[in-house]
């Protein structure tokens, strides 16, 4: 079998979930209340994450969970009950760069897989080959990476996932401080400032002139997807926890359509969410002033524009699986229907005996205009195998209701099937000993551009 990169989705709340669900993604990425690294998204609770989980797992879409903040010695036993929560609803792997998160997973849940993030920046032979050592399944590339990288470190025996649109960070793929020196607010904590987007500061700055020395376009390989999948790349992951669900839907739209050689709209695309366009400028090896990019008006018009449009793109259920069934309708038997999926998945259900006909007898046309009604579900209809007795009635309602019921156990199978838990063995980790939290004095921090604005300020 031929092999097929994953399309790889951020959500950053439940609302952009169903959004990626809906739109046909492989997999999606989110974080929790805790130790993630979008901690101002609306992240999921551990009730959503369960949630989350059936809902993937039910479309065969697998959930990572990103645990992937720098993790703080009083907060080791926290995080070992994230992982143990993790592993016992059946998420699919974590993303992480702390490696005590590491040792919690080879120690507690050796089953459960990790990845490791695009925090620990990971852009060279060395570092693929230690991830791969520790134990990581995957290896999140840096950002920052020409083709011709990304195609050799691939080829190191380890899953790679690489970015193929969404924001570009101005310092190599987890090693800015910016915001945490300024502002206090630190990125391998969660709480980036983007810091910069901002103007940058000089003499004198005059409205409308301003100069946004460090803000890039966001980057952009959807036509490069199938030459990313033909390198040998796993996952092709979607940057934006913080975005719309319009965006994603629009994301994973023009990925799935490029990687299926369909038309795309990169417009609609550019539409939802662009700082001036798009850039490719890392993937070919062209860096450069037309990187640089800043959100315009004109951009934030055409968002508006564009998301009813877009919205369209989710509101129906993307169909993930072909529904076969058989029905069976004989005299003096309960009704019996039975109902297959793509994957084997099979369940049955029994209804009434039916009647002799006093009009018109039902016919596997009949039928077969029932049981195809599956509406807003995962499911397309893919056959119909009848055995019907001579001269039988069996009501429509009848017919509506063994399908649905036929389908809510199917459902629950399919959950089932996709869901893979890992043991969890508590072990203690006196290793890492919590030490007591510094006393921190509050800081005020102030940006200012004139002189004057201190003006009335007592500074003492």
């Amino acid at each position: 079998m031929a092999h097929k990169a994953e399309i790889l989705a951020p959500c950053g709340s439940f609302e952009t979930l169903e959004a990626a669900l809906r739109s046909g993604c492989d997999a999606v990425y989110l974080g929790g209340e805790k130790f993630s690294a979008r901690q101002n998204a609306a992240n999921f609770t551990d009730e959503q994450l369960k949630e989350a989980v059936r809902l993937c797992h039910l479309r065969g879409v697998k959930v990572y969970q990103a645990i992937n903040t720098v993790v703080f010695d009083e907060q080791l036993e926290e995080c070992k009950k994230a992982v143990k929560f993790a592993a016992e609803i059946g998420v699919d792997g974590l993303i992480t760069q702390d490696l005590t998160l590491v040792k919690i997973c080879r120690e507690c849940c050796p089953d459960l897989e990790y990845h490791a993030s695009t925090q620990m920046t990971i852009h060279s032979e060395s570092g693929v080959k230690m991830a791969k050592n520790l134990g990581f399944s995957r290896a999140v590339l840096s950002r920052e990476l020409p083709e011709h990288t990304i195609k050799d470190l691939t080829a190191l025996g380890i899953e790679t996932e690489v970015f193929v649109h969404g924001a570009l960070c101005m310092s190599v793929s987890g090693q800015c401080y910016m915001s945490a020196l300024i502002g206090s607010r630190s990125a391998n904590r969660g709480l980036c400032a983007q810091a910069c987007r901002l103007p940058a500061q000089g003499d004198k700055i005059t409205k409308g002139q301003e100069r946004y020395a460090l803000s890039l376009k966001d980057m952009s390989y959807v036509d490069k997807l199938q030459r990313l999948e033909k390198d040998g790349v796993s996952s092709l992951k979607i940057e934006g926890r913080m975005k719309r669900p319009e965006y994603v839907a629009a994301a994973v739209n023009c990925c799935k359509n490029s990687l299926e050689n369909k038309p795309y709209d990169l417009k609609a695309l550019e539409a939802v969410f662009s700082r001036g366009g798009f850039t490719d400028g890392y993937y070919n090896g062209r860096l450069g002033r037309e990187m640089f990019g800043t959100r315009q008006k004109e951009d934030v018009s055409a968002t508006a524009k564009i998301l009813p449009e877009l919205h369209e793109l989710y509101r129906r259920c993307e169909k993930r699986t072909k529904a076969f069934f058989t029905i069976k309708l004989q005299e003096s038997s309960p009704a019996e229907l039975s109902l297959r999926d793509s994957e084997g998945n099979t369940v049955t259900v029994y209804g009434d005996i039916p009647q002799k006909a006093l009009k018109k007898a039902c016919d596997s046309d009949y039928v077969k205009k029932q049981l195809s009604k599956l509406g807003d579900t995962i499911y397309e209809f893919g056959g119909l195998e009848a055995a019907i007795g001579k001269d039988l009635a069996y009501p429509a309602s009848a017919l509506n209701d063994l399908r649905r019921q036929a389908v809510e156990k199917l459902d629950q199978k399919r959950i089932d099937f996709f869901t893979h838990t890992a043991d969890f063995t508590d072990k203690s980790l006196a290793d890492f000993s919590a030490l007591p939290k510094a006393y921190e004095r509050k800081k005020i921090r102030i940006m200012l551009s004139k002189l004057s604005q201190l003006e009335g300020v007592d500074l003492d």
